[in-house]
């Protein structure tokens, strides 16, 4: 049985090491921390808008035991942010999700290797051959998949944003994120803020519940999602645009606050000091949990592979990449392109040829649209999630927007490709 080695172990590479056993090849799993599901640890926010259209789609693809295991934690339903008008937004207890996954991973036959970084590779031509890990020792495979992130670790954090926030990346402990393709010269991409600056900047700030004032606390959790007006001192419209996601002014003018489970967050806020935090009423007490500073948080989106349409890393046969390592974050992004690399990096280690999605499904399009929008300039300074900006106009501007699931299962069978992730291919 041909081996499928998988750099990372978020939701990306979780979701590549399922498609990769469900098409029957050996997959063997790396992941630099103690645990998996990655920086989704304290995601929470999924479906809306496109992505109800993503998860769909990826369920008569034969993809959709990952996210069926996400909404078997479904704590609040139709949340509605303010850029999310459309699709059937929830939020899920992300502190229940590790373990879930960790279950599902594990039980799929995947051997995992916690507390091992991938730390180089051997090549010969255009194939990948090994990687090294830290303790010296070189693994072989017939194919790879980098799922290591687009994060930048301590020396980016520190010259591109306000040096470590000890942020949920655990850089420190841990050590930073390195790929696959950054030791064989693979072609590598970064967004830019508008200003130039390399890497986004991460989105949110979490909180204890527990530090918020009990009625706020209480309010949180029974509505699920609070739009909290900022005083007119606290906005700061710099913050527009450099996040990594495409969220609009709403929130920079207002605290989008949602209880996750463990913690409540602050979505799209993309920084705010602690002092200044609670200077909003509700907030006197609070206590940022992530980052620990919170005058900036981590650095995003600084590195990630230039990839064609099946996910393969530019000018290698059998290393391809997924979720922010191939330019797409999000829950329902991470799990798309890590099902497609993990089926492809399978088909090439059969000697098949890699699939390629239809440009009729959104997933296709989407796929396809982000990685030629990637390779301008232009492109590098924008978001191309299915949730919100260029992409998700693009979608309604197709018509591949629906709420109808005979519809989406009949555009997944027109292609040829119902539940082409849940086949064996040996």
């Amino acid at each position: 049985m041909p081996k499928v080695i998988i750099a990372g172990g978020g939701i990306a590479g979780c979701a590549a090491a399922l498609a990769a056993r469900k098409a029957g090849a050996e997959v063997v799993l790396f992941e630099r921390t103690d645990m998996l599901f990655g920086v989704a640890v304290r995601s929470g926010e999924v479906n809306g808008n496109g992505w109800f259209i993503g998860q769909k789609e990826l369920r008569f693809l034969g993809g959709g035991e990952f996210f069926a295991a996400l909404e078997s934690l479904k704590i609040h339903d139709n949340a509605r942010f303010p850029d999310a008008p459309a699709g059937h937004p929830f939020i899920f207890h992300t502190g229940l999700a590790e373990p879930l996954v960790r279950r599902m991973v594990l039980g799929a036959g995947v051997e995992v290797h916690f507390e091992t970084r991938v730390v180089n590779a051997r090549k010969k031509g255009a194939r990948v051959e090994a990687v090294k890990l830290t303790d010296g020792s070189w693994v072989e495979g017939a194919a790879f998949v980098d799922a290591t992130g687009a994060r930048g670790g301590l020396s980016v954090c520190t010259r591109y944003g306000k040096g470590c926030m000890m942020c949920l990346v655990r850089c420190i402990p841990f050590g930073d994120r390195m790929g696959i393709a950054d030791k064989i010269g693979g072609r590598e991409l970064g967004r830019t803020r508008p200003d130039g600056t390399p890497g986004t900047v991460n989105s949110a700030v979490a909180v204890f519940k527990d530090t918020l004032a009990p009625w706020l606390k209480a309010k949180v959790e029974k509505e699920g999602l609070l739009r909290i007006p900022l005083p007119e001192s606290l906005i700061d419209t710099a913050k527009v645009g450099i996040g990594d996601a495409a969220r609009p002014k709403e929130f920079v003018e207002n605290i989008i606050l949602g209880d996750i489970g463990p913690v409540a967050k602050c979505f799209g806020m993309v920084y705010m000091p602690q002092e200044q935090i609670r200077k909003v009423p509700g907030f006197e007490n609070v206590q940022v949990e992530d980052p620990h500073r919170s005058s900036f948080n981590h650095i995003c989106n600084f590195v990630f592979s230039e990839r064609d349409t099946a996910l393969r890393a530019t000018g290698w046969e059998n290393l391809f990449c997924a979720g922010e390592r191939a330019g797409h974050g999000g829950v329902v992004g991470a799990m798309g392109t890590g099902y497609m690399a993990g089926h492809n990096a399978a088909r090439s280690a059969f000697g098949m040829e890699p699939l390629v999605l239809s440009a009729s499904l959104a997933l296709g399009d989407w796929i396809a649209f982000a990685g030629e929008q990637y390779a301008t300039a232009d492109g590098l300074k924008k978001h191309f999630g299915m949730g919100r900006g260029a992409y998700w106009e693009r979608m309604l501007k197709l018509g591949l927007y629906t709420e109808s699931d005979n519809a989406i299962e009949q555009r997944v069978a027109e292609a040829g490709l119902s539940n082409v992730f849940a086949r064996r291919l040996k």
